[in-house]
């Protein structure tokens, strides 16, 4: 009967050994993660020469690559991709409608 005990409370010392080693991994896991953000000092601020008489339509990102909808002064529209860290542009691409 003695050497039952024992055994269970054995198992129940491991067992809550493991569950706080286990805790500790998956706090671990959770601070990694949300301190794995990219740091924001590579980011600077500038400014993006646009075409005269044009606007924004909308903005998308893709990893460190920003693409401005453009609505040009003649009423077409163009792509305009600049390199999110350095601000300058990459490409432009003119939206041009089929007759």
């Amino acid at each position: 009967m003695e050497r039952s005990q024992a055994m269970i409370k054995a198992v129940v010392i491991g067992l809550g050994v493991l569950i706080v080693v286990l805790t500790g991994v998956l706090v671990a896991g959770v601070l990694d993660r949300v301190g794995d953000t990219t740091a924001t000092s590579d980011h600077r601020d500038g400014a993006v020469a646009l075409p005269a008489g044009s606007r924004v339509v909308s903005i998308t990102s893709d990893d460190d690559r920003l693409s401005l909808l453009l609505e040009l002064a003649s009423g077409s529209q163009a792509i305009l991709t600049i390199d999110g860290l350095t601000g300058e542009p990459l490409s432009t691409l003119e939206l041009i409608p089929r007759p």
